[in-house]
């Protein structure tokens, strides 16, 4: 008989696939949590939910420092025209520990379906709630995650190779192509690990267009070894965009750096590269893991650290947010992704 360890629990479970969310059969008893976020996309799965007449509960997270392009009010409209039931929480980005917490307590309880829309949400929120989830009696049984693609991702290449080019010619040009600056590196209490001191510390991030957020943490964090997830777009047109992220974080001089490649829709293929790395790195490193790449590879972040209690996640909290209107644009497709195989028990003999 032998006692298997999290890590490979977790390997040993099924994935589930992301699935097309065509239609959203809801029960009066069901909850969707969606997000106030500015993008296009953040309301999507809650104008189908009432396209297709549902009248289930809604727990509506408001942001906090507010912005004005934020959409929730415009989703208490919704919801109260179609008669839908609305609890609403606060999520502060800038003292967001203890959210795990708060989430829980609103629909911790609940023995209904949870349908988690992250399309609006943030990457370390996105963790956050994933394992307040897993944390819960029943686990993962009944959740579902919703999302919802953009249908364009600025900048496009013509305006990313300008700023590159014009910082290449004039070095105090800064390229700063989504949000600007951080806020802090955020350690949240519930997602911290502990490790002797003297252990050394290997950051594992998914470097992304604003490369001030790698700068920062490796000039807060000061790892001892650096393992670096580059996102593969699923969109041919979008190729482009990984050669230019490792071009404005300048990979290629940052010496000794591990560095893996993974879609950015598909979270199977970061969950494998996250469950080789604690493999092979976890025993003698702490981790820590920086979810700044796409919503979908924080929630393999989230999945892993759900099952991972020594791992810690650390998160550079933008300062500010350029042109919120102009962060993604429109509705693209929408998924849907079951949670409840990845239940898993914590500990387990075979």
């Amino acid at each position: 008989m032998s006692v298997q360890t999290p890590d490979e629990i977790l390997s040993a479970l099924c994935k589930p696939q992301l699935e097309p969310a065509i239609q959203l059969r809801l029960s009066d008893d069901d909850w969707i949590v969606v997000c106030g976020g500015f993008e296009d996309r953040s309301i999507a799965v809650l104008e189908k939910a009432v396209k297709e007449g549902a009248k289930c509960n809604v727990l509506l997270i408001r942001y906090e420092p507010l912005i004005a392009e934020n959409k929730e009010e415009v989703m208490k409209t919704l919801c109260h025209t179609a008669g839908i039931r609305v609890s609403e929480v606060t999520y502060n980005r800038q003292e967001p520990s203890g959210f795990g917490a708060t989430f829980s307590e609103k629909v911790g309880a609940s023995g209904a379906r949870i349908f988690v829309d992250i399309s609006g949400m943030s990457r370390l929120l996105i963790v956050q709630v994933l394992v307040a989830l897993r944390r819960r009696s029943q686990r993962f049984d009944k959740c579902f995650i919703l999302y919802t693609e953009a249908k364009s991702y600025p900048p496009d290449e013509q305006e990313a190779s300008l700023q590159v080019k014009r910082s290449e010619t004039d070095p105090s040009f800064p390229i700063f192509f989504l949000s600007s600056g951080v806020y802090e590196v955020t350690l949240v209490p519930e997602l911290s690990s502990h490790a002797p001191a003297g252990v050394q510390t290997r950051l594992i991030a998914f470097p992304s267009l604003d490369a001030h957020q790698l700068t920062a943490l490796r000039a807060e964090l000061q790892p001892s070894r650096l393992s670096l997830i580059e996102g593969v777009p699923p969109g041919s047109h979008n190729q482009w965009r990984e050669q230019m992220i490792a071009q404005v974080n300048r990979l290629d001089d940052i010496p000794n750096a591990e560095r893996l490649h993974a879609s950015t829709l598909n979270y199977q293929e970061t969950l494998n590269h996250l469950l080789k790395l604690y493999g092979k790195h976890g025993l003698y490193e702490r981790l820590l893991i920086a979810p700044i790449g796409s919503k979908m590879q924080a929630v393999a972040v989230g999945l892993l650290r759900s099952f991972l209690e020594d791992v810690q996640i650390v998160y550079p909290t933008p300062r500010n947010f350029l042109k919120p209107e102009k962060y993604t644009e429109g509705i693209g497709d929408m998924h849907l992704l079951p949670l409840e195989a990845l239940s898993g028990d914590r500990e387990s003999s075979v």
